[in-house]
């Protein structure tokens, strides 16, 4: 083994997401135009087609997407009808990039909006099946000021939580 190697490399954060796909190309096109990600490397697989691994740059975070493998259990949120994980982004400007995400092929799942606890924020899925919240902060508040702000909000909101 190599001396003197990090065990972490120095330009990955603490946490990497790793997105499953059907269809890394589209997918990769789809972060670049929604998103402005950029892909640093993609490995393709002995097929030549599947893509096993495709790093992507987003901001100044990494996060890794490839193909499913059914035969080797690895499947997108499309083979379970949908994703518990929702990605989020905090940008310059949530409606530049909330409008980008849409005009790109993203599904509104919450319209953008000014948010009680400060931030303009909406989700939207890819057509993939992943979830990305993305929001811009509008103003710095105190937990006692966002746990006000969420008591009124979901009193003058009571069946906001029921779908």
């Amino acid at each position: 083994m190599p001396a003197n190697v990090p065990p972490i490399p120095e330009d990955f954060h603490s946490i990497t997401p790793h997105l499953v796909v059907r269809g890394v190309v589209a997918a990769v096109d789809f972060y670049q135009q929604a998103f402005g990600a950029r892909e640093l490397f993609r490995n393709r697989a002995p097929d030549g087609e599947s893509v096993i691994h495709s790093e992507m740059l987003l901001g100044d975070s990494r996060f890794f997407v490839n193909d499913e493998f059914p035969d080797h259990g690895v499947f997108s949120p499309r083979e379970y009808g949908g994703t518990a994980v929702t990605l989020h982004l905090y940008v310059e400007d949530v409606d530049t990039v909330f409008q980008r995400a849409l005009q790109a092929g993203a599904e509104v799942l919450l319209p953008l909006a000014d948010q009680f606890w400060g931030d303009r924020y909406g989700i939207v899925a890819d057509p993939f099946g992943h979830k990305w919240s993305l929001a811009s902060r509008l103003e710095d508040l105190s937990p006692e000021e966002t746990n006000r702000r969420a008591k009124e909000f979901f009193q003058e909101n009571p069946d906001h939580d029921k779908g």
